[in-house]
């Protein structure tokens, strides 16, 4: 039991925590803006019980404007669940054809399922603030269950990338997808409360000139038209015969009218 609190605390909290949420440095004037629109839109509480101001202000920082990172450990994750997919395609590949251009991996997602009690001590307690990172208490409302929960709709509704830790596993570039707290008569001091998570995917695009030379129209040569009258045998190979004459290319031929007249096929 803690002497400071009078709560309960786990012998093993002494040292690291297996399972953490990790909130990257962010800068104070970010964290103050999603803070007022965060408290109002989403919590619907007195700026007060759930500003992330209440946290960021314990932490000293010796770097203007950036906090440093900030961690949060729940009293209890009674179950992960972790899923790594691969996506291939469905149509026949090319035997010896590269693989890697017909299946790509999903985001990884995280589901787990915490408890936190409010007879029990933060894990945060007697920490040293000016660590780094440092272990944030639930603050904010005079029950700790509930702070919990209203920390993470915050991290929620900030689509802040933050990084979770298992023992398996350590995801980057987390976000909270899902927040499905369960009450009933066994959470009235506590709370349980199932959260998902998914990783996002960042790349850098660069982009190269197609040519090295610009391609500019007044500068561009058109190429020049050279006029000159073609030959007349050119220009009547495609004349249509007159009325009555067979073509003169065609040798015996003779009249067209009187072929006709003769029964004679020209």
């Amino acid at each position: 039991m803690s002497a400071a609190t009078g709560l309960w605390r786990p012998p093993q909290w002494s040292g690291p925590a297996m399972v953490s949420i990790t909130v990257p440095p962010q800068s104070n004037n970010n964290s103050q803006q999603s803070t007022s629109s965060v408290t109002n839109s989403i919590v619907g509480s007195t700026p007060s019980s759930v500003s992330l101001s209440s946290t960021a202000t314990a932490v000293p920082d010796t770097t203007p404007n950036v906090t440093p990172p900030q961690v949060y450990v729940f009293d209890a994750v009674f179950t992960l669940e972790h899923e790594q997919r691969l996506e291939k395609t469905r149509h026949p590949v090319q035997t010896g054809a590269d693989i890697s251009s017909h299946a790509y991996l999903m985001p990884a997602r995280v589901s787990m399922y915490v408890g936190m009690s409010d007879a029990m001590d933060s894990y945060a307690t007697g920490r040293n603030p000016k660590a780094s990172p440092y272990v944030q208490p639930w603050t904010g409302n005079s029950s700790k269950s509930v702070s919990a929960y209203q920390q993470m709709l915050k991290l929620q509704a900030s689509r802040i990338p933050l990084t979770v830790t298992t023992r398996l596993r350590t995801y980057t570039n987390m976000v909270i997808t899902s927040i499905g707290p369960q009450e009933d008569v066994r959470t009235i001091k506590g709370l349980r409360m199932r959260i998902e998570f998914e990783q996002i995917f960042t790349a850098a695009i660069a982009s190269a000139p197609i040519s090295a030379r610009n391609n500019d129209t007044q500068t561009t040569g058109l190429g020049a038209v050279n006029s000159q009258t073609p030959d007349g045998s050119l220009i009547d190979q495609f004349s249509a015969p007159a009325d009555g004459q067979a073509p003169v290319d065609v040798p015996g031929a003779g009249d067209f009218t009187s072929n006709l007249g003769s029964g004679v096929t020209p």
